[in-house]
């Protein structure tokens, strides 16, 4: 992934903190968490709520990841489809999110609950 490190980047690799992509172009897809699942939800189980919400039509939109200016969500890039392309722009979050459970689940990253749930 291109970008920067920073704080607030969900995903790490072991002790790595992984980057979020720069794109002036994308739009980021922001799902919220209840605090209560930091305490009763694994990686995956937190993901696969990702994908429901999803699913479900409840995410917001916006120019910047939101991961990195508030608590309990969850941002996920989407570039190249414009912003009144709801349903395309659902479909891609899904499909990097499918991406990001597979990691979790080869164990090749995890989720920094520390920046969702501080």
């Amino acid at each position: 992934m291109t970008g920067r490190a920073s704080d607030s980047c969900p995903f790490m690799a072991g002790s790595e903190r992984l980057v979020d992509p720069e794109d002036d172009a994308a739009l980021w897809v922001t799902i919220e968490f209840p605090e209560a699942m930091k305490l009763t939800h694994t990686d995956e189980q937190l993901v696969n709520w990702v994908v429901d919400q999803i699913l479900r039509h409840k995410i917001s939109v916006s120019a910047c990841a939101q991961h990195c200016q508030r608590p309990l969500c969850l941002s996920l890039p989407v570039v190249g489809i414009p912003r009144d392309e709801e349903h395309n722009i659902r479909d891609q979050a899904k499909t990097l999110t499918l991406w990001w459970l597979g990691e979790i689940l080869a164990d090749r990253v995890h989720l920094d609950r520390n920046v969702i749930f501080p």
